[in-house]
């Protein structure tokens, strides 16, 4: 009889504790790099990011359970980053949105994998992670789509002889973006006339802007986060007011403008979103980012939210026996704020791209 009372016992416990996880929240960790030099990217990220669980929550949740967002700061560094995702599968998480960068994406992969944790990066790119059926989910476009952009618009510019500064930081990126701009650039008979690292080997901004221009460049492309490129704009104004600049997609916050004043003028780049979209649903998001934030959201908010409600729609579409992986990868399109959200078979996503300079403090969409 006492056997009998035990494993009654346990049974009901096991019975409460599973009512208690189906009942308790749905928690989301968040890891990125929300301090130090570009960490506007992260923080406009987990804003986003808030604001879409709020809404949920507003709404009543998902399945009448409230989302709980976790956040922690990689710091830029691998190994934090791998040590966070071990924490937050501790803590219990359903779930991680992030990282912002490459290179952390790379450090992180194995672990989440090892443990089991379904993951949904906003914005790496690096093509070395697309064609992988994995627990990394992607909401961006490659390197490979975004660099070979850049190449055959240069070309069609006449701009055939380019320098770029390549960021040592998050070398994942910067690698696979310099080869797959290299590879259609010399196919297009252009010439990458120098490369140089920076964030590495204590080269300062000043001695690389020297460098790149030492071989008189017809433009130069800034491999960077937005104060890299901001302040590597400065440095090379000094030298040269008039020599064209471009900087890759992963610069193209509103702080390369903040920081980069009068030297990123006409300054190129790529970008994720189209900010003058009027569509109903953008125009929406935008009224209600900067109702709850007081200032205006950035590529890597909107890719954020709609990484949101892609992960927020799997969670309410997955079947009891069903994994949340398996939930996205079968998960019927979703209306984002641009376009609709679906990954394949790989967990990989694709976006448009939009080309834009910046004239008089603002970002311009140009043809």
């Amino acid at each position: 009889m006492r056997s009998i009372r035990f494993l009654c016992a346990v049974f009901v416990g096991c019975l409460l504790l599973a009512a208690c996880e189906e009942s308790g929240p749905i928690k989301i960790g968040f890891i990125a790099g929300l301090s130090g030099p570009g960490s506007d990217a992260g923080t406009g990220a987990l804003e986003a990011l808030k604001l879409a669980a709020q809404q949920v929550n507003t709404d009543g949740g998902i399945n009448g359970r409230m989302i709980e967002i976790i956040p922690r700061d990689d710091l830029k560094t691998p190994e934090t980053a791998q040590n966070h995702v071990r924490e937050l599968k501790r803590l219990g998480v359903d779930a991680i949105v992030g990282p912002i960068i490459s290179s952390i994406g790379m450090a992180m992969l194995p672990v989440i994998n090892e443990l089991g944790v379904v993951t949904i990066s906003p914005t790496i790119s690096a093509a070395d992670f697309a064609g992988f059926r994995d627990n990394l989910f992607r909401m961006n476009t490659t390197t490979r789509e975004n660099a070979r952009a850049y190449a055959r618009r240069y070309i069609d510019l006449g701009l055939t002889r380019v320098a770029l500064a390549l960021d040592g930081q998050n070398q994942a990126f910067t690698d696979s973006w310099y080869r797959e701009f290299l590879l259609e650039f010399d196919a297009l008979d252009g010439l990458v006339i120098s490369k140089i690292w920076i964030n590495v080997n204590n080269v300062t901004h000043a001695d690389a802007a020297a460098q790149l221009l030492a071989d008189d460049p017809d433009a130069i492309v800034l491999i960077t986060n937005s104060g890299d490129g901001a302040s590597m704009a400065h440095e090379i104004r000094k030298l040269s007011p008039d020599i064209p600049l471009a900087a890759a997609e992963w610069a193209g916050s509103q702080a390369l403008i903040e920081l980069g004043g009068k030297a990123v003028e006409g300054m190129e780049l790529v970008q994720a979103y189209d900010r003058y979209d009027t569509n109903p649903r953008f125009q929406q998001f935008i009224k209600d980012y900067s109702a709850m934030f007081a200032h205006q959201p950035g590529y890597t908010a909107v890719l954020t939210y709609d990484a949101a409600t892609v992960l927020f729609a799997a969670m309410r579409a997955k079947h009891p026996e069903q994994s949340l992986a398996d939930a996205l990868t079968n998960l019927s399109p979703q209306q984002g704020l641009h376009q609709e959200l679906v990954f394949d078979a790989f967990g990989d996503g694709n976006r448009a791209i939009y080309f834009v300079a910046i004239q008089d403090g603002k970002f311009i969409r140009v043809n």
